[in-house]
């Protein structure tokens, strides 16, 4: 695996990173999944839909989340097509084109991605992107609706240190902890366990999930031992 990585921030006014437990789940998740944050970054490279996923498998990159902005939850009605009269609004000739269902949006959100990717050229290439603020296709968080923004963090590559420590000791984890660790509760903190797609097959079927921990106020998590890297400033455990 390659010693640097690239770290940037994305954030916007909301987000909805839908559950796929239906066609119509209306309940997001509280950060992107693996999967979503490989669409991410393959839109501001221009990468074709569904090219990609080799790229982004286990064995040739890792990828980490830090939750910058505490997870604010709210519902909205969306327009769907009423299908018990049809699939298409062509179809349906009287009133009741359309049925509202709520869903679950994110408000005021922002994390941290940090990258690092056997492919150097890709590499390069995201950091011209990013460094310039440009992307090929328009960066959104979960639907076009949630249009996002984003910035590099430093001006160039960072290097990656890993480190450990063993079951007597323990670290504070900046980012999302894998739910192979063991957390170590303190209070006033806020916990969560969720688990969503970690990668896609060339028929864009999910062939594992992630299950992760997760502070909702983006504090650091206390682990105890550990593999993880030092990025920076940051603790953090790629998956």
């Amino acid at each position: 695996m390659s010693k640097k990585a690239l770290v940037f921030d994305i954030w916007g006014n909301h987000a909805y990173f839908r559950k796929g437990f239906t066609a119509t789940s209306t309940l997001s998740y509280p950060f992107p999944s693996r999967t979503t944050i490989a669409g991410f970054i393959s839109g501001i490279l221009g990468l074709k839909r569904d090219s990609y996923y080799d790229l982004f498998n286990h064995e040739n990159s890792k990828i980490s989340l830090r939750i910058l902005n505490p997870i604010k939850k709210f519902r909205i009605n969306l327009n769907y097509i009423n299908t018990k009269y049809g699939f298409l609004l062509s179809d349906i000739k009287d009133q009741g084109k359309r049925t509202q269902v709520q869903a679950e949006f994110l408000k005021d959100v922002k994390y941290r991605i940090y990258l690092s990717l056997d492919n150097d050229k890709i590499m390069n290439d995201l950091f011209d992107l990013l460094n310039n603020h440009k992307s090929v296709y328009t960066p959104c968080l979960g639907i076009s609706e949630c249009i996002a923004n984003f910035e590099l963090v430093g001006n160039d590559f960072l290097g990656i240190e890993e480190k450990s420590v063993d079951e007597n000791e323990n670290v504070s984890i900046d980012s999302v902890v894998t739910s192979e660790y063991k957390i170590l509760i303190e209070s006033g903190k806020k916990y969560g366990l969720i688990k969503s797609p970690g990668f896609f097959d060339n028929e864009r079927a999910v062939t594992s999930y992630i299950e992760y921990y997760y502070e909702e106020n983006g504090k650091s998590i206390k682990v105890a031992n550990v593999n993880y890297a030092k990025i920076g400033e940051d603790n953090v455990i790629f998956y």
